[in-house]
């Protein structure tokens, strides 16, 4: 049976909870695997616009805040106060359905349809809003796509058409690392070190260049440095939320996404970061320039790259807020 994501906090700090707005979980069916099962849920009030929050393959359903009262995994973007209030809205969360085994990775428009059953089951005809980071911003063009009767503004962050090719290459040195670990019966360990191959992906030199000292003060080859034990720890982290096989599956779904924004013509934001090393600003541009309907972009200078969209959220609110916010007419102008 298909498992959902972990209900761990991927990876950031606590926020504000939202307080005592009506929640909702349910379990979706998910279509490209019949008998099995994914969950979703959704936070805010009945009368409320529906906006879909999805982030990157480590994130989950609890966007808004954790059962034992953590909060959600988009802090500074998602909250009280924030862009995107689940007083104003209802948030809908969704954990990736994924292939447990990590034989199969699913399409980006199979994620898709996995968000269409969870609309459908909460008896929601067309959502106000998708706002997609990195993996969630692939699904959301996939959305549009496939089902632009389904939504009204789509936010994509981070996220192009189709994988660089550099980005690919990273991923699949991960899930080589990953899959000899496995056969090793290593497994973890393996997930540890993919993790941490990942985060220098994510991140930038410069910041890393801030944050440690670099070179190793043993003999010993595999002594611990200060960026080493950071990437461990991080790896280590990761473990709560991810399984090795869990990993393959979603990686490779990343490597399969594949849109054409000449068929898209949801009004679209698009942001994306200057440094970001696994989607470049050029694909964000002629993402942009490629979608059919009414689109902008904004490149944002930041030194976390491709992690932008969680460190720097406050700042992707400032330029959500209003696309939320404007009417129709406006955002066809």
């Amino acid at each position: 049976m298909l498992k959902h994501a972990a209900d761990q906090e991927p990876d950031k700090a606590d926020i504000a909870r939202t307080g005592a707005l009506p929640v909702r979980d349910i379990e979706v069916e998910v279509p490209f695997a019949p008998g099995t099962v994914t969950r979703a849920r959704l936070t805010g009030r009945d009368e409320a616009p529906v906006v879909v929050v999805l982030g990157g393959i480590s994130a989950n359903r609890f966007v808004c805040g954790f059962p034992d009262g953590r909060g959600g995994w988009w802090p500074g973007l998602v909250g009280e106060g924030d862009a995107i209030d689940p007083e104003r809205f209802r948030v809908l969360g969704l954990d990736f359905a994924a292939d447990e085994t990590g034989k199969t990775a699913p399409s980006t428009q199979d994620q898709a349809a996995v968000v269409v059953a969870a609309l459908d089951k909460l008896g929601v005809e067309r959502a106000h809003g998708f706002v997609g980071a990195s993996y969630g911003g692939m699904v959301g063009l996939a959305l549009a796509q496939q089902f632009p009767e389904r939504l009204a503004r789509l936010v994509v962050i981070s996220a192009g058409a189709e994988p660089h090719a550099a980005g690919t290459a990273w991923r699949d040195l991960q899930r080589r690392v990953v899959a000899l670990g496995i056969e090793a019966g290593t497994a973890a360990e393996a997930l540890t070190i993919a993790r941490g191959m990942g985060m220098l992906s994510y991140r930038t030199a410069p910041e890393f260049g801030q944050r440690f000292e670099g070179g190793l003060d043993s003999q010993d080859p595999l002594g611990r440095t200060e960026p080493g034990d950071y990437l461990r720890a991080r790896g280590e982290a990761f473990q709560a939320v991810m399984t090795p096989q869990r990993f393959l599956s979603l990686s490779g779904s990343i490597d399969r996404h594949r849109v054409e924004p000449e068929k898209i013509s949801t009004p679209t934001l698009v942001i994306g970061a200057e440094t970001d090393q696994l989607v470049l600003p050029s694909q964000m541009v002629a993402l942009t320039e490629r979608l059919a309907g009414p689109a902008e972009v904004h490149l944002l200078e930041s030194i976390y790259g491709h992690d932008m969209f969680l460190k720097e959220a406050e700042r992707l609110g400032a330029l959500i807020k209003p696309f939320l916010d404007a009417r129709p007419n406006d955002q066809e102008a």
